[in-house]
């Protein structure tokens, strides 16, 4: 077989279980969907940037879209891969706003590159490549210097590298003189994806799958008198990972079974409680002066934005408007 045809179906086959692994943490994983889904949009955004490579290998007349496309993924690989590291280690349960101001250099870059017809291209490759090695070394030292040897760093450590590896080849792919230098590093990208691929197939962490049947009446019994009875829930910012530590359970577990008991994450079930319990205190004539951000702060909001929101998602209505209706209910005779 001729060896270009062979590098061809060789990184074309790595980029396909580059999509394999995205659709499982996309679409069949669904454990901890924030963090599935950084993972996922970071498989897809690798195989974004080898497929170009593959493409510009076999037709150097590529498209500007193709292009593109490539640099898009190329330079979103840095800020998944932060946003994957950040949910992992804070244990986040949602993300702010301001993470989008990330997928700027990329959306803009995009642009330059379809307006310009390729014209800026080399330029916007480079710059991906130092904005990759910029977040790799945020990541390196905020995250992976810090970490403890668990069984989730451990997967956390070889994605890592992984992408540091990846990140040279493909400066090294970028800055060759040489259609071999730019075969060369389509290759040994390819050999990147084919570890990580393989690896994760062993790694527990990745492939691990909940077990219902752990779920058993004496666990789901603690977790309802930790919240419903203890009200645990009225600690300041308590997370999902202290809330697991004061039960000693695992956190995946935990957050199985709130959805198994009340149909809702486990935030979810916190807030609700956080304003069934405010509720119970604006229907009652003694609160009906107390200042009702004091009210949310003694049942664990932090702030009072936080549960403006909270109890208008719960009840459709500020927490005054409703105290008014309960109000004007009683004095009725309703």
């Amino acid at each position: 077989m001729n060896p270009s045809i062979a590098l061809i179906v060789f990184s074309s086959i790595a980029v396909t279980s580059c999509g394999f692994l995205a659709s499982y943490f996309l679409f069949i994983k669904k454990e901890d969907r924030l963090k599935d889904l950084s993972l996922g949009l970071l498989f897809i955004a690798i195989a974004f940037r080898i497929a170009k490579s593959i493409f510009y290998y076999a037709l150097p007349e590529i498209s500007s879209i193709g292009v593109g496309l490539g640099f898009f993924g190329f330079s979103c690989i840095g800020p998944l891969a932060l946003t994957y590291f950040n949910i992992n280690y804070n244990k986040l349960t949602n993300l702010k706003p301001t993470t989008l101001l990330h997928l700027a250099v990329p959306i803009i870059g995009f642009i330059i590159i379809l307006i310009n017809s390729n014209a800026y291209a080399y330029n916007m490759y480079l710059l991906a490549n130092v904005s990759l090695a910029a977040y790799l070394g945020f990541i390196a030292n905020r995250f992976i210097i810090k970490s403890k040897a668990t069984e989730l760093s451990k997967w956390n450590n070889v994605l890592f590298y992984a992408l540091v590896v990846l990140a040279a080849i493909l400066v090294y792919q970028l800055l060759g003189e040489n259609i071999n230098a730019y075969a060369i590093g389509i290759g040994l990208s390819s050999l990147v994806i084919y570890f990580l691929f393989f690896y994760a197939l062993q790694s527990p962490v990745v492939t691990k799958k909940v077990n219902t049947k752990a779920l058993s009446p004496i666990l789901l019994q603690k977790i309802k008198t930790a919240i419903e009875d203890d009200q645990i829930f009225k600690q300041p910012a308590i997370s999902l990972a202290q809330f697991s530590e004061a039960i000693d359970t695992p956190t995946y577990l935990v957050s199985k079974a709130t959805k198994s008991i009340y149909k809702k994450s486990f935030p979810e079930v916190i807030n609700s409680f956080r304003i069934q319990t405010i509720k119970q205190k604006l229907s009652q004539p003694e609160f009906a002066n107390e200042k009702i951000e004091d009210l949310a702060y003694d049942v664990g909001f932090n702030t009072a934005s936080t549960f403006y929101n909270a109890f208008k998602k719960e009840t459709a209505m500020s927490p005054r408007a409703y105290q008014k209706e309960i109000h004007e209910k009683v004095f009725s005779g309703n």
